[in-house]
C-alpha cells in the first residue's frame, strides 16, 4: 500500500494512476508513525467517497487528484522526522509547506511539465491542508479544499459527521490523538495557544499521559503547558487560560 491506492469497486471508486500520489504515499508512511498514516488513507478514501456522493463536490471538474495528495500530506505536521519541522508554525502550515515542497521537490525529479502542477494548483494543495482544521472556513472554500476538509473530518466523526456516510468513529483519544497533540505542546508550545492543540496539552499534560477522562483528570501535569503558555502569551490571554485552566484542572 505503500506505493498504491486500491481501488475500492464496491463504492465505485476507481483512481487513475498517479506518480505523484504513488510517491507520496511512500513520503507519508516514511516520515510519520503508522496511526498518521492510516488516518491519512482513511481520509483520504473518505474525502473521496463524499465527493462522490456530495452533488456541489461531484461535478467533473473537481481536481481528485489534488484531493487525494492534500489527504495523504495533511498531517506531515505531525511528522516523527522532526528536521522537516519548523520551531514556530502551527502543525497545518508545516504540512502545508512540506506538501508544497515535496510536490515542487517530486516535479523537478521526475521532469514533470510546470503546467501541469502550475503555482494555483499547488496553491489550491497548500490551502487544502493549511485548513484542514478550521472546517468553518474549508466548506466553503474552493471545491477540493472542501473535499479534502470533509474527508479528514469525517475520519475523526464518524456517524457524527453531517451528512457522512456513517460507519463507527475511526479515531478516538485514547489511539493516539492525545499523544500527538500534547507532543506539539511540549516541543513547539508557542504554536499552540490560539487553536484546539493548546487544549490538549492542558487537559492531557506535556506527554499525553493523563486519562483521557472529563476535564482535570490531568491535574498538576495539565499545568505544564500553562507554565508554557505564561511564558509566550499576551497577558491579556494569560488571564484567559488561567480562567479556563481553573475550570479544568483546579475544580475537581
Amino acid at each position: 500500500m505503500a506505493d498504491a491506492l486500491p481501488n475500492l469497486p464496491s463504492f465505485g471508486l476507481e483512481f487513475p494512476p498517479s506518480k505523484i500520489v504513488h510517491a507520496a504515499l511512500a513520503f507519508a508512511k516514511h516520515h510519520c508513525n503508522l496511526p498518521t498514516y492510516n488516518h491519512a488513507l482513511r481520509s483520504a478514501y473518505w474525502a473521496a467517497i463524499i465527493a462522490k456522493r456530495n452533488p456541489p463536490l461531484s461535478g467533473s471538474e473537481l481536481d481528485l487528484e489534488l484531493v487525494i495528495l492534500s489527504c495523504i500530506l495533511h498531517d506531515m505536521g505531525w511528522a516523527e522526522t522532526k528536521d522537516l519541522l519548523s520551531s514556530d508554525k502551527r502543525f497545518e502550515v508545516d504540512g502545508a509547506n512540506i506538501a508544497r515542497d515535496f510536490i515542487n521537490k517530486f516535479n523537478t525529479q521526475e521532469g514533470v511539465d510546470a503546467s501541469e502542477w502550475d503555482h494555483s494548483r499547488i496553491q489550491r494543495c497548500w490551502d487544502a491542508i493549511a485548513l484542514h482544521t478550521t472546517f468553518s472556513i474549508a466548506r466553503y472554500a474552493a471545491p477540493e479544499v472542501a473535499a479534502a476538509a470533509s474527508g479528514i473530518l469525517a475520519d475523526f466523526q464518524g456517524p457524527y459527521f453531517p451528512n457522512g456516510p456513517g460507519g463507527e468513529n475511526l479515531i478516538t483519544l485514547d489511539e493516539y490523538l492525545a499523544k500527538v497533540m500534547c507532543g506539539i505542546c511540549r516541543d513547539k508550545g508557542v504554536t499552540t495557544f490560539d487553536n484546539f492543540v493548546g487544549d490538549f496539552g492542558i487537559q492531557f499534560g506535556l506527554d499525553g499521559a493523563a486519562t483521557a477522562g472529563r476535564p482535570g483528570s490531568s491535574g498538576k501535569a495539565g499545568c505544564q503547558h500553562l507554565k508554557l503558555l505564561n511564558v509566550n502569551q499576551r497577558k491579556e490571554s494569560v488571564s484567559e487560560a488561567w480562567s479556563y485552566c481553573e475550570i479544568v484542572v483546579y475544580r475537581q
